[in-house]
């Protein structure tokens, strides 16, 4: 991961669409909530969960406090669109002895705490990532 890490945060912020609503820009100018997701990079690099999930919690009160709690969303695709998310699944396949197998292919080597990482983001944006979207574009002037 070449050049800073507030430019990566940055770029990977907009990658989520965070510049297209006034509501999502406050992700990148607000100094306190970016920096907030650079702490989260920080976590995500170390394959930290316990780190990674104080970095969120943080994130979530300070957008709470800014009447904002919905911006959290981006916390949750920025996890579940990290390294420890697969690149590819092929379908599931039953075995000869009726169990299920299936094949997941990485970018990368990933460990153990990665995939729980991604799998924890995944698992938030999809229980509550379409509602939050809603209300992060229903900001538009």
């Amino acid at each position: 991961m070449p050049g800073s890490i507030y430019g990566f945060v940055k770029q990977k912020l907009i990658s989520h669409g965070v510049d297209k609503t006034p509501d999502g820009l406050i992700t990148i100018t607000n100094q306190r909530v970016f920096l907030d997701f650079v702490r989260l990079e920080r976590a995500v690099r170390i394959a930290d969960f316990n780190a990674v999930q104080s970095a969120v919690k943080t994130i979530d009160e300070r957008v709470a406090s800014l009447g904002k709690r919905h911006l959290i969303v981006f916390a949750y695709m920025y996890l579940r669109f990290s390294d420890g998310t697969p690149k590819m699944t092929h379908a599931d396949v039953e075995t000869e002895d009726g169990g299920i197998s299936r094949l997941v292919e990485y970018r990368r080597a990933v460990t153990p705490e990665e995939r729980l990482i991604a799998d924890w983001g995944r698992l938030l944006d999809e229980r509550f990532g379409k509602s939050l979207l809603g209300l992060v574009y229903a900001s538009k002037p």
